[in-house]
C-alpha cells in the first residue's frame, strides 16, 4: 500500500510519472504545514527525486512500473530494516559506544554521549536542532581520524559530561531519598486525593489549602514504616499504638498557591509522633499520588517506595477522601460513607418531604448556602489543630481567615461580610480573601464604597469594586 498508493490511474501498476506527481505533491502540502521560521527537512525537488529513486528502483524487469508483486518487495524491505531498529539493535549499537565498558553502559554515559553528538549536530550553539541542521550535519561526512590524540580526547570530553550526569542523578536521587527501613518493619503504603477536613493551621502560607486526617494505628508489636501520599497539603493526626511507628514519610503534590510547583518541596505535617520519626520528601513529586487500586498511579508509587527503600509495601490503600487510615491494616473511615457526595437537594421554596433514611441528603435551602457547602465538601468540618504540635515541612501559622467555605462562614459570622438577596458577598470590612475559591468553590464578592480591596488571592471568584468599578477576570462578561 506504500508503493500502490502513487496509482493515480487504478491501473494496479506505479509510473515514474505517477510517482514524481503524487511525491511532488506530497512535498509541497509538506512545506505548508511545516512550522513556520523552520526549514523543512530537504527540498521539494530533492524530496521528490529522491521518492522516484526509492519507488522506481523495485522495477526489478525495467519495465518501466511497478506492478504489485515489485510493490512487495518494498515491504520485505522496510522489514529488514524494521529488525534493525528494534529494542536488541538499539541495546547492541548502546553497547559499543566508546563510553560503554565491560558490556556496561550507565546512564549518565549514555547521556553525555547524546549530548555530545547534539552539541555537534546544533552547528549554531542555539540551544536547538533545526531540520536544516539535521540535513547538514548528515549529510557531511566523517572527517578522517588523523589525529592520534582526538578519539582520546573525544573520550575525556564524553567522560567529563558523564560525571556530571551522574552527579545530577545522584542529587535527584538524594532528594527524593527516604529513610532505611528495618528488618522487622513492616512497610505501609497510603494515599488520596484529599481528606474530609479542613486544618485551622495552615503551613507555609496563608494561600495553601491545609487539610486533616487521622491515622489510627492499631495494636501489635511489628514496627511499622508508613508512607503517605496526597494531592492536597495534608496534616496527618497519628492516634493509638503510635509506639509501633518507626518511621512515617508525608509527602504531597499540591505545593498551595496560584499555582503548585511540584519541583519545591511539598506541603505536608503529621502530630502524634515524635519529631525524629518523621521524614519529608525534597520534592512534591518525588512520589506521585493516587486512589483507585490496582491503578497507573499506585503502580508507580509502589515502585517508587520499592526503589526508594529496598522493601516493597506490604500493605497499600488508596481513597479519593479519607477521614481515617487504619494501619496496618488498610482499613478506611469515610463521614461520607459508601456513596460519596451523596444526594444534595437545592429547595428555594415549598415543602420537601424525605421518606427514608435522610443521612446521606444534603438540603441546600435559600442563596446562603456557605453551611451547606462546609458540611459538603468537608463532612468532618475544621479541626482545631495546635501549631505547636505540628513537625511539619514549613512554618506552621494559624490561618487569619480559614479556607474555602469555612472562610465564608467564619466571615459572615463576625459580621464582615453579609449576603445580599442575589447571594452575592458583600464586603463591609478589610478583610482577607478565604484560600481556595477556584473551580465549583468560587463565589462572587462585592467591595463597597470605602471598604478596602480584601488581602490574598480571591482564586476564580468574581471581585466587583464599586470605587473603581473594576471588575476581576472571574465575573462574567455581561
Amino acid at each position: 500500500m506504500s508503493v500502490l498508493r502513487y496509482d493515480l490511474d487504478g491501473d494496479g501498476f506505479v509510473t515514474e510519472d505517477e510517482v514524481r506527481r503524487s511525491a511532488a505533491y506530497e512535498s509541497r502540502w509538506a512545506r505548508a504545514q511545516s512550522v513556520i521560521g523552520k526549514s523543512p527537512l530537504g527540498g521539494s525537488a530533492e524530496s521528490t527525486e529522491r521518492m522516484v529513486t526509492t519507488i522506481m528502483a523495485l522495477d526489478v524487469n525495467k519495465d518501466g512500473k511497478v506492478s504489485l508483486a515489485e510493490a512487495a518487495k518494498f515491504n520485505e524491505a522496510n522489514q529488514r530494516v524494521a529488525s534493525l531498529s528494534g529494542y536488541a539493535a538499539k541495546t547492541r549499537l548502546a553497547l559499543a559506544l566508546e563510553t560503554a565498558t565491560a558490556g556496561e553502559l550507565s546512564r549518565a554515559a549514555y547521556e553525555a554521549t547524546g549530548e555530545a553528538l547534539f552539541r555537534k549536530v546544533d552547528s549554531d550553539s542555539d540551544g536547538k536542532v533545526s531540520q536544516q541542521e539535521l540535513m547538514e550535519f548528515r549529510r557531511t561526512p566523517a572527517p578522517p581520524s588523523s589525529d592520534p590524540d582526538a578519539a582520546q580526547k573525544r573520550q575525556h570530553e564524553q567522560a567529563e559530561l558523564a560525571r556530571k550526569r551522574q552527579l545530577a542523578i545522584d542529587a535527584e536521587r538524594a532528594v527524593c531519598a527516604m529513610p532505611a527501613v528495618s528488618e522487622k518493619a513492616r512497610v505501609v503504603l497510603l494515599s488520596a486525593y484529599q481528606t474530609e477536613s479542613l486544618s485551622s493551621v495552615t503551613i507555609g502560607s496563608q494561600d495553601a489549602v491545609v487539610h486533616a486526617g487521622r491515622i489510627n494505628v492499631e495494636p501489635g508489636s511489628d514496627p511499622l514504616y508508613v508512607v503517605i501520599a496526597s494531592f492536597s497539603p495534608t496534616i496527618w493526626q497519628f492516634g493509638g499504638a503510635v509506639e509501633r511507628i518507626e518511621r512515617v514519610v508525608v509527602t504531597s503534590l499540591s505545593t498551595g498557591g496560584k499555582r503548585g510547583d511540584p519541583t519545591q518541596g511539598p506541603l505536608t505535617g503529621a502530630t502524634g509522633v515524635a519529631r525524629d520519626r518523621v521524614s519529608f520528601l525534597g520534592r512534591a513529586n518525588c512520589l506521585t499520588y493516587f486512589h483507585e487500586l490496582p491503578s497507573s498511579g499506585s503502580l508507580q508509587a509502589v515502585g517508587a517506595v520499592r526503589d526508594a527503600t529496598g522493601r516493597a509495601p506490604e500493605v497499600v490503600a488508596a481513597k479519593y477522601a479519607v477521614s481515617t487510615f487504619n494501619v496496618p491494616s488498610g482499613g478506611i473511615d469515610t463521614l461520607k460513607g459508601r456513596s460519596g457526595q451523596g444526594l444534595v437537594i437545592r429547595k428555594s421554596e415549598g415543602t420537601l418531604n424525605i421518606v427514608g433514611n435522610p443521612g446521606n441528603v444534603v438540603i441546600e435551602t435559600g442563596l446562603s448556602r456557605a453551611h451547606d457547602d462546609l458540611q459538603r465538601y468537608w463532612p468532618g468540618g475544621v479541626v482545631d489543630i495546635d501549631p505547636a504540635s505540628v513537625v511539619a515541612s514549613g512554618p506552621v501559622t494559624p490561618y487569619e481567615v480559614l479556607p474555602a467555605q469555612a472562610g465564608l462562614v467564619q466571615l459572615l459570622a463576625n459580621g464582615s461580610v453579609t449576603q445580599n438577596g442575589a447571594g452575592e458577598f458583600v464586603v463591609r470590612k478589610k478583610i482577607r480573601f478565604p484560600s481556595g475559591l477556584r473551580g465549583a468553590h468560587s463565589v462572587t464578592f462585592l467591595v463597597v464604597k470605602g471598604t478596602p480591596y480584601p488581602d490574598g488571592d480571591p482564586g476564580h471568584s468574581c471581585v466587583m469594586v464599586e470605587d473603581t468599578g473594576e471588575k476581576s477576570a472571574g465575573c462574567p462578561s455581561r
